[in-house]
C-alpha cells in the first residue's frame, strides 16, 4: 500500500477549474487507484492560495493526516515556485489552519512557506 501525492491534469484539472478558475495547480493524493483527497492550489505574487481542499474519510485523526499530508505537498510546491507564504480563505478548514500554525489576518488564514517546508542551504 502506497500513498501519492501527485499534480493531475487532464479532466480532474478541467472539472476542479470549472468551480474554482483560479486554479493553477492539482494536486491528489490516492492510495492505490483510490483517491482520498486533493487540494488546488493558485501560485502567484509571491505567494501560494489553497482554493480548494478535500479530503474523502471521516475519521477525525484520518482527515487531519490526509489534509496535513496535502498541506505540506502544496507547501513543497509553494518552496519551488519561490513563494513565502501560503494563504487560505477556507472556513470550513479554520480549525485545522490554525492548529497548522496558520495565523488569521482579515479573514483569511496566512503561513509562512519556511514554518513548513525545510530551505536547504548550498
Amino acid at each position: 500500500r502506497m500513498i501519492t501525492i501527485l499534480p493531475v491534469q487532464g479532466e480532474p484539472f478541467a472539472q476542479v477549474r470549472q468551480m474554482h478558475p483560479e486554479v493553477t495547480d492539482l494536486l491528489v493524493m490516492k492510495d492505490g487507484e483510490q483517491e482520498l483527497g486533493s487540494i488546488g492550489v493558485s501560485a502567484g505574487n509571491s505567494s501560494l492560495e489553497i482554493c480548494c481542499l478535500e479530503v474523502s474519510c471521516e475519521e477525525e485523526a484520518e482527515r487531519r493526516f490526509y489534509a496535513d499530508s496535502l498541506l505540506r505537498a502544496a507547501a513543497s510546491l509553494a518552496a519551488n515556485r519561490g513563494a513565502y507564504q501560503i494563504v487560505c480563505s477556507l472556513s470550513a478548514w479554520a480549525s485545522f489552519l490554525r492548529a497548522e500554525g496558520f495565523r488569521e489576518e482579515e479573514e483569511r488564514f496566512v503561513l509562512q512557506t519556511e514554518q513548513i517546508v525545510k530551505f536547504c542551504k548550498d
